[in-house]
């Protein structure tokens, strides 16, 4: 015990060190974003909000207007469909190989597998879309200042758009060929796409019809800010990145490992899973790695823009 106590201090050290100092890199960061400040994007984000029109109430209206239709390309039955197929057919896997236990286990690596997968892949898809938003906020621009309406830039811009953000502007311009307004066919990509950046252009356009103005102008100054905080964001990415890497494997790393052991060789954990001792070394463990977690998190945690 002693022996491991004075292996894992100086790991325990060296991690706190490399946590204080991404931390403190990405507070310099966010410091100097001066006049990008966080309250005029939240006061946009809950004005959309509160302009919403039509409010979804069954589940399948509700998922079909949610980020997660947009970014898998499911139906509710089909994400429903996927998630019980990923906790039974490991569960039964592991039913033949070590019984209840060792079902219920991998049952539930299984379906937090899948819920890591489709987190990471809506925040892919929301990342292309921002990363596209500039660009396309350009090309309206140069669209409204040639002569064109707004739905007729917007449809311009579009075809030249790959990605998400393509895909879903040209499906605001199908539903507003089919009679739906413009305010709500906005607010609703704004709801598929849960951007700061893409909600405070909407509400810019939602402002610009009802009191009048150029737009062109204020999509020009809206493009300029979204390409800062940009920046700043890829910036606070890339210096907490080292910090963010070894929390996660720090963390996956003892319950991954545990579970290959024993499922390659039970005797191995035998004793570590049969006598009281080793039940609340196991506890303890967890306990421990559950808060060097929450710590390595909190340190490394990029400040929201």
């Amino acid at each position: 015990m002693r022996t491991l106590l004075i292996v894992l201090w100086p790991v325990t050290l060296f991690i706190l060190v490399v946590g204080i100092r991404e931390s403190v890199a990405a507070n310099a960061v966010r410091r100097r974003l001066g006049g990008l400040e966080r309250e005029p994007l939240i006061h946009a984000q809950r004005t959309l909000d509160a302009g919403t029109k039509k409010v979804p109430r069954s589940l399948k209206e509700r998922w079909s207007m949610g980020p997660a239709a947009a970014a898998l390309r499911l139906r509710i039955s089909e994400y429903l469909l996927f998630r019980a197929l990923s906790f039974i057919v490991p569960f039964l896997l592991g039913l033949l190989l070590r019984g209840v236990v060792g079902g219920l286990i991998l049952g539930l690596v299984g379906l937090l597998g899948l819920t890591f997968y489709f987190r990471f892949k809506q925040r892919r898809w929301l990342q292309q879309a921002e990363e596209a938003l500039p660009e396309f906020l350009r090309g309206v621009t140069s669209a409204l200042r040639a002569g064109s309406s707004l739905s007729q830039a917007m449809g311009l811009v579009a075809q030249e758009t790959p990605g998400p953000l393509g895909d879903e502007v040209r499906r605001i311009l199908k539903r507003e060929a089919l009679g739906f307004g413009t305010a709500e066919t906005l607010q609703e990509m704004s709801r598929r796409i849960p951007s700061r950046d893409l909600g405070l252009a909407v509400m810019a356009i939602s402002i610009q019809r009802e009191v009048g103005g150029s737009l062109a102008d204020v999509l020009e100054n809206i493009t300029h800010t979204i390409v800062d905080r940009q920046r700043l964001k890829s910036e606070i990415r890339v210096l907490s990145a080292q910090g963010r890497y070894s929390g996660w494997l720090l963390t996956v790393l003892p319950f991954g490992l545990g579970l290959l052991l024993w499922f390659t060789d039970p005797s191995y954990m035998g004793s570590l899973l049969s006598t009281h001792i080793g039940w609340g070394m196991l506890g303890g463990s967890l306990v421990s790695v559950s808060i060097g977690g929450v710590i390595i998190n909190r340190l490394v945690k990029a400040p929201e823009m």
